[in-house]
This record gives C-alpha cells, sequence and structure tokens, in this order.
C-alpha cells in the first residue's frame, strides 16, 4: 500500500502550520491565510496522484475541512488567552483532526488505482530518481517537523500541566532547536544510523543538564521542578515525532 496520499496530508499540515510558526496569537486573516496554504499543497499533492475529479473533491473537501479543523483547534489551545474547558476541548479538537487525518490519509490509500509517478517535465529532474511515493512521504515528514511537530509538543506539555511557554524563558532557543533535532534525527534514522541519533539525545541531555540544575536550585526542594519535567516530556515527545516520521520515510 502506497503511503503517498499520508505524505501529502504531512505536507499540507506542515505548510499551514509554518506559515503561521512565529505567532503564539493568530489573527483570522492570518489563519485563513495558513488554511489556504494547507489547501494548496493539498490540491497540488492530489493532482500528482492522477485521482479522477470524484476522489480528487472527496480527498480534498475531506483532508482539508481536518487540516482546517487542526490549525483553529490548535491555534485556541495554545493561544494565552484562552484557558480552563474552552482550552482543554479546543486541544481535543486539534489532536482528533490531526488524528482523523492521518488515518483519513491511510486508509484513503486504497482510492488510489495506479502507482503514482512524476510528471514527465520532472522525471528527469534530481526528483526522477525516486518514486513519487517516496518524494512525497519525504516532504511530508520534513514539513510536519518544522512548525507541527513543535504544536504536537506544546499540547502534549499542556495536557500534563507543564506549560510550555513560563518553561521556555528559562530553557531558551526549544523552538529552534526542536525542529534542528528532528530532522537530524529523521535524517539519520531514514538511513539506518540510528546510533547516531541515540548520541545526539545523550548529547542534548548532557548539554542541557546545567540549565535544569540552576533551575531546580532557584526552587524548593520538593522534587523536580516544572522546567525538568518540561525538558522531558517536551523532548521526549519530541523524539517520538521525530521516530515517527523516520520510520514512514522506512515504510515508503
Amino acid at each position: 500500500m502506497t503511503l503517498a496520499l499520508l505524505g501529502t496530508w504531512l505536507a499540507a499540515v506542515g505548510a499551514g502550520d509554518l506559515v503561521r510558526a512565529a505567532y503564539d496569537v493568530v489573527s483570522p486573516r492570518r489563519a485563513a491565510v495558513c488554511i489556504g496554504a494547507g489547501l494548496g499543497v493539498l490540491l497540488a499533492g492530489l493532482l500528482l496522484l492522477d485521482l479522477d475529479a470524484a476522489r480528487l473533491v472527496l480527498l480534498l473537501v475531506l483532508l482539508g475541512s481536518l487540516q482546517a479543523v487542526w490549525l483553529l483547534g490548535s491555534v485556541l489551545a495554545v493561544g494565552p488567552d484562552r484557558t480552563g474547558p474552552w482550552r482543554d476541548r479546543a486541544r481535543s479538537l486539534a489532536l482528533l483532526a490531526l488524528g482523523g487525518g492521518t488515518v483519513a490519509a491511510v486508509l484513503g490509500a486504497a482510492l488510489l488505482t495506479t502507482e503514482p509517478t512524476l510528471p514527465t517535465r520532472l522525471a528527469g529532474t534530481v526528483l526522477g530518481r525516486w518514486p513519487l511515493s517516496d518524494v512525497l512521504v519525504a516532504s511530508g515528514v520534513v514539513l510536519a517537523q518544522l512548525a507541527t511537530a513543535n504544536v504536537v509538543v506544546r499540547l502534549v506539555l499542556d495536557a500534563v500541566g507543564v506549560p510550555a511557554t513560563s518553561n521556555e524563558k528559562q530553557l531558551k532557543g526549544g523552538r529552534v532547536l526542536g525542529p534542528m533535532e528532528r530532522l537530524f534525527i529523521v535524517g539519520l534514522g531514514a538511513v539506518g544510523e540510528l546510533t547516531a541519533a541515540a548520541v545526539v539525545i545523550a548529547a542534548k541531555g548532557l548539554l542541557r543538564f546545567p540549565e535544569l540544575q540552576r533551575a531546580q536550585q532557584r526552587l524548593p526542594p520538593a522534587g523536580p521542578s516544572d522546567v525538568t519535567e518540561y525538558f522531558l516530556v517536551g523532548s521526549f515527545a519530541s523524539w517520538l515525532v521525530a521516530l515517527g516520521g523516520a520510520a514512514l520515510i522506512h515504510l515508503a
């Protein structure tokens, strides 16, 4: 079964999130631009899959709607002005949309009647060295590591009661280091160098240890600090996203 549709879905979600990457507060106009960017990438990917008109429209409406729900739900969930039940509902809705879109993309592969191929004009380029399905999956995985994974990590931190916003002030650079680390792990995992990826993970812990120790010393001795939990939960969530991306590239 081809994973080309899943790669297209991930690319659409990643492109939409990338447009709003630097904004915690997203205006309605920017949200519309983000949704439009995701729909544009989704449409381009579906056209490459050479679907008939009815199936193309069906998948565009279904996956496009779920992409919009994910984006709007996650915007509300991470916004600083949302608290209490509204924040919890928005987070649940966003994660359900992300998971639902992933399941729909996997099951929707049954609608692909032929193995997707690159257009003739692109066959002679560097992309022609790989099957189109592999290109779409790799593109989707990479785009998802940049901004979407950051949002997923923030939602996980929020769900376990370790707010990301306040702890980011003490462990700076997480929003930049996270994508860099994930891309590194995905790249190493995709070529089978999992040992090297493990070294990267261990090195991060060693480099962050002095900052965690200083943060702990500023608090009463009542157990691990929020900063420590922020680092541990956020890091494991980020690594799982990266390893999942590497696994998808292997399966493609």
